[in-house]
Parts: structure tokens; sequence; C-alpha cells
């Protein structure tokens, strides 16, 4: 079905229908592509890796369905072939698994799947386990607090994760926080909730303010051109600079 005998092919066909709204038909792939597979009791380390990546898809394509509770379920598959997979490398190629995609974006996942599904204590201890396996993790701290709300614990991991990334940069003509190794967050969606939560959290309402000012400061100061689109970048480039000019020498 669907000319899965090239596994690498179907993966990105079904990526495909998802860019182009084709939600539907990319879940039926998903669905029949890694079912395929999982028959396979005897799958080759590429087998292996194809539907460790399928069933990635296949739980992101069921959060945006909203077909959570079913995610939940295969969320738990995806650990148990990930640690496979993971044991299969470890084995033969240990070389690959630094380049392979990190056990917490799994975990974030899973969180995602379980606030979705309306299942908080479970999301949150996912979350967690994101956190403990890739500290500063803004993406994920960000959507615990959509997900599940601004619980004094959740929002306490989120300023954390603020407090630990770097300015702000601009890439794509996006405003982004990127903490050292991990995914980036939207800084002006980051902004809007934490402004959002001004008098929620009486406790913490002080950091929260903090660090919506100092987004707002670092976005306007790129805005009007007072900072660079990425210091980061820059701070890279000019070290690649020559420090002396040796023309004048001549």
């Amino acid at each position: 079905m669907f000319g899965m005998s090239d596994p690498a092919q179907t993966l990105l066909q079904i990526e495909r229908y998802i860019q182009d709204g084709r939600m539907e038909m990319s879940e039926v792939m998903a669905s029949e592509f890694t079912s395929m597979l999982l028959a396979n009791k005897k799958r080759a380390v590429d087998s292996q890796v194809m539907l460790v990546k399928g069933l990635r898809l296949y739980c992101d394509i069921l959060l945006l369905r909203n077909k959570a509770k079913e995610g939940v379920s295969i969320v738990k598959i995806l650990h148990k072939e990930r640690k496979k997979l993971t044991s299969i490398l470890k084995k033969n190629a240990p070389e690959l698994i630094s380049k392979s995609t990190p056990p917490a974006e799994d975990y974030r996942r899973e969180g995602n799947l379980h606030a979705a599904a309306g299942r908080n204590r479970p999301a949150q201890k996912a979350y967690s386990k994101c956190q403990k396996l890739a500290p500063n993790h803004v993406a994920a701290a960000y959507e615990a607090v959509v997900a599940i709300g601004p619980d004094k614990k959740i929002l306490q991991v989120l300023l954390d994760c603020c407090a630990a990334s770097e300015m702000v940069i601009k890439r794509d003509g996006l405003f982004l926080l990127e903490p050292e190794n991990r995914p980036a967050q939207d800084a002006k969606k980051l902004l809007a909730t934490l402004q959002a939560l001004n008098g929620v959290q009486t406790s913490q309402i002080s950091a929260v303010n903090k660090v919506s000012e100092r987004l707002e400061k670092e976005i306007a100061a790129i805005e009007s051109g007072e900072a660079v689109a990425n210091a980061k970048l820059q701070s890279a480039l000019d070290k690649l600079k020559p420090k002396h000019d040796y023309y004048e020498y001549s």
C-alpha cells in the first residue's frame, strides 16, 4: 500500500501530506507504515530507524488531529522501539547515537499528548523527564505552561529556562530564545504568554515581569537596529576576522 517498498520515500511522502494539510491521508499512511514495520519481528537496523521516525510522525499527526488518547498508546510504543534502536546502535554503530533525535524530544511529545488528552499528572511527569534529560529545554517548558496551566512548579521551570537562555535572536523572520544545544522557542509567543499571566501567580509575578521586560527589551533592540539580529553568530564571525590588517604593512 502507498508504495511502501521504499520506507525513506514513504516517510517523505507523509511529511509532504502534513505540510499540505492532508492530515487524514497522513494519518492513514503513518498507521499503515508503522504497522507494517512492527509486524516484521526481524527488522534490520535501517528498518528500525525508519520505524522510530515513523512512530514520531504518527504521534505528531494524532496530536494535530485531536486524537491524543490514541497518541498516548503510540508514544509508549515509540519509547520501546527507540530504546531497542539505541541498544542496537550501542553494539554496532555507537557514533550514530549522538546524531539521533534525543530521547528528551519523545518525552516532550508524550507530555503534549497526555496534556491534550486531559491527563495533567502524566503530562507533568513526561515534561519533567524531558527537562531531566535536556535541562533548560525552554520550548518544552513553554508547552507545559500552555498545555497544563501556570502551576507554580511548571511556571518556575519556564522562568529558569528563560534565565539560562542567551539573548533573543532573529532568524528567518522570527524572534527566538534558544538555549545552548536546545530547540528554539518563539520569543514573541513566549512574551505574550507571560504577559497574560500578569496577576495570575502573585508569588511569582515579580519574576514573570522581569523575564517579560527582558524579552521586550531584547526584541525592541533588534527591531530598532540597536542590537544585531544574532549576537552569537556575530561573535563567532568576529573571531574569524584577522586581528591585523596585513595590507597596512605592505
